[in-house]
């Protein structure tokens, strides 16, 4: 008589002959990559079990995936490359395909049919990373987009964030109650201003926000705060937020009020920067300069002299006497 425990390994050992070479290799690589791979039918109930993790893009209905939606109608509702479905605490979150997602979605079909990655993930930072990983090589993932998956593992990215509001990735000064300054263009001013002569480097944004420590954004932040209330949102001090006086100003926070410059020169309180800042958005003359001057060799020195004389007026009138400001050598040129 056969035990039920024989029979049960009789099974197995039936299952195990039976496998295909493909099939048993297919799930040797699934156990050691933790993921697995299927075709399935996508429908609109499909979709809306799927999480929207908070790292994705905002989804944008432009000329490609309106491309995309009229191949799906044309070919049977074949969705192209493969999606990323991730699991965590129990739930299915999509990783990446939101905009081929939006193109099923436009095109009305009922179903279709993709390849779907799936993966089990043991945080959304991991989630994010990996949304990352598989975008950063395609020419349509923007600076901000990649820095958005990378916010949930960066503690000093979300500092940001939760500091500044006004900081963003998407919708840039579009309307009032926007983000008037990317994190992309933050974190690249940022990088500058700590050069000791204040210029733009080559280097990623993903390098950047990996290299940026958690003191160095806190002095980030003050000063992005200081910045928020001398400026505000006002469309017509736009330029203020732009790379070139973006970067001078962080340098000169940098050099007059986190250290001395120099023994010549002078510290400065935080709330008297502010009101230097402010003078600069009180100067019509200098934004009408800004318009069309960028960070590089040419605008850099004649920006800096300009800017240093609206301040030094301004901090002569707040202290009553005369004071030294930093004279670099690369504002002499």
């Amino acid at each position: 008589m056969t035990s039920a425990r024989g029979k049960e390994e009789k099974v197995k050992a039936s299952n195990v002959v039976s496998m295909t070479p493909t099939a048993a290799k297919k799930i040797k690589v699934e156990k050691i990559t933790g993921t697995r791979t299927d075709t399935i039918e996508v429908t609109a109930k499909v979709i809306a079990s799927w999480e929207v993790p908070p790292f994705q893009r905002q989804v944008k209905l432009n000329a490609r995936v309106h491309e995309v939606a009229n191949e799906l109608v044309h070919n049977g509702g074949v969705l192209p490359g493969i999606l990323t479905i991730g699991k965590f605490e129990g739930k299915w979150w999509r990783v990446d395909g939101q905009h081929r997602l939006a193109a099923f979605e436009l095109s009305q079909l009922e179903v279709a049919y993709a390849d779907v990655r799936y993966r089990e993930y043991d945080s959304i930072a991991e989630m994010a990373k990996d949304f990352v990983d598989l975008n950063s090589s395609l020419v349509r993932m923007k600076p901000d987009d990649m820095l958005r998956g990378l916010e949930s593992s960066s503690e000093p990215l979300k500092t940001i964030r939760d500091m500044c509001p006004f900081v963003g990735y998407d919708n840039i000064r579009r309307r009032l109650t926007d983000p008037v300054v990317s994190m992309s263009v933050v974190l690249r001013c940022w990088n500058a201003s700590g050069r000791d002569v204040p210029s733009a480097s080559g280097t990623s944004v993903v390098a950047l926000a990996s290299e940026l420590t958690q003191q160095s954004a806190d002095y980030c932040i003050e000063f992005l705060n200081i910045a928020i209330t001398a400026w505000g949102r006002d469309p017509e001090y736009a330029k203020l937020w732009g790379a070139l006086n973006l970067t001078l100003c962080m340098w000169l926070f940098r050099q007059v009020v986190m250290k001395a410059y120099s023994t010549r020169s002078h510290r400065v309180p935080r709330e008297t920067f502010q009101k230097l800042m402010t003078a600069l958005s009180a100067s019509s003359e200098f934004l009408e300069y800004l318009h069309g001057r960028n960070l590089n060799d040419r605008d850099r020195a004649p920006c800096y002299r300009r800017l240093k004389a609206i301040m030094v007026r301004r901090l002569e009138a707040e202290i009553g006497r005369k004071t030294a400001f930093p004279q670099p050598e690369w504002a002499a040129n």
